[in-house]
């Protein structure tokens, strides 16, 4: 298997993880905590219209911010879940072609990072761990639902990244003959 980059995708990564890296620290008292949103994953809804692109982007993204966290070096490890429950937000939506699947993804997407990170802070703060878990779950559908979802879909209306990047090919994995 090979993974084609081309410098247009290395763009999209670093803009993406920017922009979510710089959200998250402009507004850290929003971004970290158990009762969390975090308005940059807000961003995942474009996720699907950017490809494996904006996977890697969220994935950075998240990477970089939770560098700042409030929870120490133990947050990094949510880059993992990140990482895998965007690519599922990518994939569902490529195989589906479907609107209405963003919504759904990015709720499992929400359960699976409140699960995560809800248990970590309430590992590390002694915080009552269902709780905690919801909170964090909630504040994620806040963020990636209720205001990501609508972005996708002006987004897609629009045609912005068609228009910005021409005739945009995400990046893509290919098998080349052995």
């Amino acid at each position: 298997m090979h993974l084609k980059i081309r410098t247009k995708d290395l763009a999209v990564i670093a803009i993406y993880a920017a922009l979510y890296a710089a959200l998250v620290v402009v507004l850290g008292a929003f971004s970290y905590g158990p009762v969390q949103v975090r308005i940059a994953d807000s961003m995942l809804g474009v996720v699907p219209l950017l490809g494996l692109a904006g996977v890697l982007g969220h994935t950075l993204g998240v990477f970089v911010s939770n560098i700042f966290s409030t929870a120490g070096p133990l947050d990094l490890l949510n880059t993992i879940p990140s990482f895998g429950m965007s690519f599922v937000v990518y994939y569902v939506y490529k195989r589906t072609q479907n609107d209405y699947t963003v919504i759904g993804s990015c709720i499992a997407y929400s359960v699976v990072i409140g699960t995560t990170v809800g248990w970590m802070l309430s590992y590390l703060y002694g915080l009552p761990l269902l709780l905690t878990i919801a909170y964090v779950a909630i504040g994620n559908i806040i963020a990636s639902v209720l205001i990501g979802w609508p972005i996708f879909k002006v987004l897609k209306k629009t045609g912005v990244f068609q228009r910005w990047f021409g005739n945009y090919e995400k990046p893509e994995i290919r098998k080349e003959a052995e």
